[in-house]
Formats: structure tokens, sequence, C-alpha cells
């Protein structure tokens, strides 16, 4: 467990309990912590989890999306280029932490996604579809299935930085680098 101060490129709590919560730093480290409402603010213990894994690419992590059901399950999304970590190339991660342990297990979930960044990643939790944002539009991995297809036709062919799914009006809302924001109704 650490305690320390460290460069944090994304931090995300989850629904599923108010104490959990995951991070990552500018270097690729992931942390989770089970008591982030701790008082005061310098009893919150984190444990790395990263280094329980042979296939983490350790690259900058550019998203974590928490299971809203489950806060010791996560995806994970990685910005760089696999050829700069031919022995741990990937984009997309799932990870599950095992709070009795300490350790976490990750998969990788990248399956046919090219060797191009990941800017951003969520999940829609009524399909359990995931959507991959990147330099090229946005990318989605259907519940099951291990191949990576464009999101919908018409989605710009542009930088995406961000998305949002809002589950209520079963909406994603992808956000890119000039041409605004786009809309697509999930299913």
């Amino acid at each position: 467990m650490v305690s320390a101060r460290v460069p944090t490129s994304v931090i995300e709590r989850t629904k599923a309990d108010t104490s959990t919560a995951w991070a990552a730093t500018d270097s690729g480290r992931v942390f989770i912590t089970k008591n982030v409402d701790a008082e005061p603010a310098s009893a919150v213990t984190w444990t790395r989890i990263d280094d329980d894994s042979t296939i983490d690419p350790n690259r900058f992590v550019s998203s974590i999306y928490v299971d809203p059901a489950d806060g010791n399950h996560a995806w994970i999304s990685y910005s760089g280029f696999s050829v700069n970590t031919p022995a741990t190339p990937g984009h997309v991660f799932e990870v599950t932490y095992d709070p009795g342990t300490g350790t976490a297990s990750w998969v990788d979930r990248s399956y046919d996604l090219q060797d191009l960044p990941i800017t951003d990643l969520v999940r829609d939790d009524v399909t359990g579809n995931l959507y991959a944002s990147n330099d090229f539009g946005v990318l989605v991995l259907a519940a099951g299935t291990t191949t990576w297809t464009l999101a919908a036709p018409g989605m710009p062919n542009v930088e995406v930085a961000g998305l949002t799914v809002v589950p209520s009006e079963r909406i994603l809302y992808a956000a890119t680098h000039g041409l605004g924001a786009w809309r697509l109704n999930l299913g």
C-alpha cells in the first residue's frame, strides 16, 4: 500500500460504494483504494495493481471506467503505441481487483484493435458494449464478441477526445477535436 503523492492522470469513483476509487499516474501505474472517503485525507491508502499484471503495457492510462455495480471491476484504456512496448501490447484491458488478496487479474480486450492510442473508453451498462475513441473516431466492442467495429455510420472520422454515456437517455456523446460533439442513440 502507498500513501505518497504521485502525479495522477485519471481518477474514477464508482456508484457501487462510496469508499472505492481507481487512479492512474502519468507513468502508467494503476491504483485502487477501498477507503477514499477516510478522514483525514492522509489516511487514504492506495494499492498498486498494475504490478500484478504481466500484460499491462506500462504506458499512459487514458481512461478508467469503473463498473457501477462492482467497484472492484473496471476497464482501462491506454494511449501510446504497442510497437513501443512490443512485449506488452494492447490498448483496452478488463481488470478485476480481489480485496481479499490485494491483487488484480487483467484481461486484454484489445482483440483486433489497430495499434492506435485510445483516448477514452466507456461502457453501455445496459448492453455491456464497450465504446473506445481514438484519433479516427469511435469504435464499439459488442458484448460477447471479439471484434471492434465502427460505432455507427456517419460518426466523425476525427480525433474524439471524450465519450459520455447517459444511461437514462440511452445516448452516447462523442466530443471531437474541431467538429463539435456528436450524439449516438443507443439501442
